[in-house]
């Protein structure tokens, strides 16, 4: 396992200058069409997308928030003036705010779970023969014909997510803007990422009572020691309350990588660095789902071919010296591991790419 992880560490590289943004599904009752059909959509289907652009012909500074007021105010004259705004402000960030390449967060019926993906299209307009000439389905289907074509790339429970994202769950608008708490929809797309220069890693300490001072030495000495290689200095947030999440911060890849793996018990001694290749969003995900397959495929070989694993004991049994030096280590970081209940925090499931192959089709996908 650590040649394989020698040859194939990949990185996510998120772009710095992504939005991050929350859209709802009608309180999680479109959940299920969004996620198998690849979309998210937004309401009140009388103001098309052609009075949309009409209106913006005539505006020098282009379409405002003013102009969708005036728009919704003649589609929809009984509405309040608090309706109007509301609308008017939902409609101008579907359109002009939210961006191909940008990720959305979608809550299920009371947000017991999220979808994460990646924004892989501009605004279009579906007809309501389309909804209406659909199959009978088991899901409740979308009626809202602004959509927006969506790669879903994770799904993570409510216990995953920061209890600093809590307040979304409260809050009423349709869609929000969730740049400030980037930090915390980063942790949960990848262990460690790459975002504005600086590498990111997280582990999970699942102990149950808090860190007392040993505990806390004990693991700073481990972080010191496999940091201590680097120039760049390694900022260390903890969130630790029983159980709780510990992130690593530094401009340095070479700091963070071997703190986190060693420390959540994904790979024991060195790790070879010339293997590893920073990835897209879209891209990352793809290859993980095809990194799985070739594990499960690799472990049924091995399992067939019994006579060639207790060859690869003798071999690795052979050389006393590294045994000796690697068991040493595995010792020192074990015990703070099964005392601390130590592990990655790879929050949610990777979703598999067969329920979305339209979203694959598309040739801007990739490049994300």
């Amino acid at each position: 396992m650590d040649k394989w992880l020698n040859e194939q560490i990949q990185i996510l590289d998120i772009p710095n200058d992504i939005g991050y943004w929350l859209v709802r599904a009608d309180g999680g009752k479109y959940y299920e069409d969004f996620f198998l059909n690849n979309f998210i959509a937004v309401s009140d289907n009388e103001v098309t997308l052609e009075m949309i652009k009409e209106c913006a012909k005539y505006s020098i500074a282009g379409i405002t928030i003013d102009h969708y007021k005036e728009l919704y105010v003649k589609t929809y004259s009984k509405w309040t003036n608090q309706q109007i705004a509301q609308a008017a402000s939902r409609t101008q960030k579907f359109l002009d705010e939210i961006k191909v390449g940008d990720l959305v967060l979608v809550p299920s019926k009371r947000s017991t779970h999220f979808l994460i993906g990646v924004i892989t299209s501009d605004v279009y307009e579906i007809s309501e023969k389309d909804i209406t000439s659909r199959e009978q389905v088991h899901y409740a289907i979308n009626p809202f014909l602004k959509r927006r074509k969506v790669r879903w790339v994770k799904e993570v429970s409510r216990g995953e997510i920061s209890e600093k994202l809590y307040w979304m769950l409260s809050a009423h608008q349709t869609i929000f803007d969730l740049q400030n708490q980037r930090d915390y929809i980063n942790q949960l797309l990848a262990p460690i990422y790459i975002q504005n220069g600086k590498c990111h890693g997280t582990i999970k300490i699942s102990k149950k009572k808090g860190l007392n001072s040993n505990e806390w030495y004990d693991l700073y000495s481990l972080i010191k020691k496999y940091s201590d290689t680097a120039s760049q200095e390694v900022i260390v947030k903890t969130n630790v309350q029983s159980p709780g999440l510990i992130e690593f911060i530094s401009d340095n890849i070479g700091s963070v990588i071997p703190i986190t793996m060693v420390l959540s018990g994904v790979v024991m001694g060195e790790i070879n660095f010339l293997g590893i290749k920073l990835k897209g969003l879209i891209p990352y995900y793809q290859s993980y789902k095809k990194q799985q397959i070739e594990i499960k495929r690799a472990e049924k070989e091995l399992e067939i071919k019994d006579v060639e694993i207790e060859r690869a004991k003798f071999e690795l049994e052979k050389d006393k010296k590294i045994w000796q030096i690697q068991v040493k280590k595995e010792t020192e970081v074990e015990r703070l591991q099964n005392q601390l209940q130590i592990s990655s925090f790879d929050a949610g499931k990777v979703l598999a790419n067969q329920t979305q192959a339209d979203n694959l089709a598309n040739p801007d996908a990739d490049e994300l």
